[in-house]
């Protein structure tokens, strides 16, 4: 066991490093948004509540345990659960993406499902992101999450989809799971600093709650926007072809409907900004719809932002094979960890 703990932390910190590739990356601001949306409001003027504080860290350890149930079961395609996964993923990726967009228009004030955000509690103070709530975006999260397959995630992959290495692949995922959460974990303990820093801003609160949300919806956009692309060009070539050059323009003004801009126009125009809150609320809603046909046209996907970040900063998909032994990946194939 101990002859073998060597490839275990290998293995934990290839997880770690993983956190700064062009397939996690993208997803640390939505993440983000996630806990600082649920607890930006219950700030207090010191910073945050101990007890919030103490719920987002638990909190971030559920969006943990979240993504790593479906990662080791998307890896372990020799188990029932890994085929369960791999044959339902499409539909399940879809899914996901709503779900992530729900998050996102809870923030925005547009959707409110209370048993994603609250849990049952004995203290009227401590509410907001919810533990079920945290572990549900985690299993969103992980389905538009296609990983950068380095050298060592490779290997664990391999023997987890053999049914003769099926315990050691799973156990090795685990710890490649838990390297990665190391950082999501953190950035959860950190996030008191933040908040504190961001009191001091109160009149702005709302709009960074806002901001919050957009990324959320964002986020769940584009892992709908690549499926959805593909069956356009598949269906209608020609219609999708036409609208091409327009796609990104609605995608841009709906982002900025999205951010709030209507009621700010209003407030402008009229100067007393009684109309400010149905015009943000009307205007929101629209830009959702037209961030998504624009973003469906061009077909902006999570994918294609983790393949842009690989081509145009080569050092993000460098950094595990820099971090971890060469020869790690032998060691596992070799000793199969006691298989």
């Amino acid at each position: 066991m101990f002859a073998d703990a060597h490839i275990y932390l290998g293995v934990a910190l290839a997880g770690l490093v993983s956190f700064l590739s062009p397939c996690v990356l993208p997803l640390v601001p939505p993440y983000l948004g996630y806990l600082g949306g649920a607890t930006i409001s219950q700030a207090t003027a010191d910073g945050i509540d101990s007890k919030v504080w103490w719920r987002v860290v638990i909190g971030s350890v559920f969006f943990v345990l979240g993504f790593t149930t479906v990662f080791v079961g998307l890896g372990a395609g020799a188990s029932a659960f890994g085929q369960v996964i791999q044959a339902y993923k499409g539909p399940m990726s879809v899914v996901a993406g709503l779900v992530i967009m729900v998050f996102g228009l809870h923030f925005l004030g547009l959707v409110r499902i209370p048993l994603l955000y609250q849990e049952a509690r004995y203290h009227a103070e401590v509410q907001g992101a919810s533990y079920l709530g945290a572990y549900v975006l985690g299993l969103a999260f992980a389905f538009g999450w296609t990983p950068c397959i380095g050298p060592v995630l490779a290997t664990v992959l391999t023997l987890a989809a053999n049914e003769a290495s099926l315990g050691a692949g799973v156990k090795l995922l685990l710890a490649y799971s838990a390297g990665l959460g190391v950082p999501f974990i953190l950035a959860a303990i950190a996030i008191r600093p933040f908040l504190g820093f961001m009191k001091r801003f109160k009149r702005h609160l709302g709009a960074v709650e806002h901001v919050m949300g957009a990324l959320l919806v964002l986020t769940g956009i584009m892992m709908l926007a690549g499926p959805v692309h593909n069956e356009l060009a598949y269906r209608a070539p020609a219609a999708l072809a036409a609208f091409q050059k327009i796609g990104m323009p609605l995608a841009l003004i709906g982002l900025l409907l999205l951010l709030g801009t209507g009621g700010w126009v209003v407030r402008r125009v009229n100067g007393d900004g009684t109309m400010s809150v149905a015009v943000d609320t009307a205007g929101r809603a629209a830009g959702v719809v037209l961030l998504a046909v624009g973003l469906f046209i061009v077909g902006g996907s999570l994918n294609f932002l983790g393949q842009w970040l690989i081509e145009n900063v080569p050092l993000l998909s460098q950094i595990e094979e820099w971090v971890t032994p060469k020869d790690l990946s032998r060691d596992i194939m070799k000793k199969g960890l006691g298989q």
